[in-house]
């Protein structure tokens, strides 16, 4: 299952492959887990602006500033994205293709969003809840 969901995510996304970023392994300054260098090093290869992890201690802005990479929660991330302008509509239309193509169990917008919030993903449900109709 993991491994045909990879494939999925590299077939639709071959750029966020990072491969090569060993080279980038010589980040300055302390991690507080230093097996996530790898995860700097490849954001940092690939030219992220951002690391979407809710390990956020794991990743203090004194090492990511000078990259100019940002560390955002994934709850802070779906948010962010629901609340573009511009793809506000798009976000939440592929919110409801998600719930629709839930079928064990099937699941109510109501259900989506309570599910949502016990993944705390509260910000995201905040603002979702005011389309719940779209959902």
């Amino acid at each position: 299952m993991a491994a045909r969901q990879r494939e999925r995510i590299v077939k639709a996304f071959p750029e966020a492959i990072a491969d090569g970023h060993e080279a980038c392994i010589q980040i300055p300054g302390d991690l507080p887990d230093e097996n996530d260098r790898h995860v700097i090093a490849a954001a940092i290869k690939s030219g992220a602006s951002g690391i979407v992890t809710d390990n956020l201690k794991d990743f203090p802005d004194h090492v990511l500033r000078p990259f100019d990479i940002e560390v955002k929660s994934a709850d802070s991330f779906i948010a962010d994205t629901i609340d573009l302008p511009e793809g506000h509509r798009a976000a939440i239309a592929a919110i409801r293709s998600m719930r629709e193509r839930l079928k064990r169990p099937e699941m109510s917008p109501e259900q989506l969003l309570l599910r949502m919030e016990q993944a705390e993903l509260l910000a995201s449900v905040n603002i979702l809840k005011d389309h719940l109709d779209s959902l």
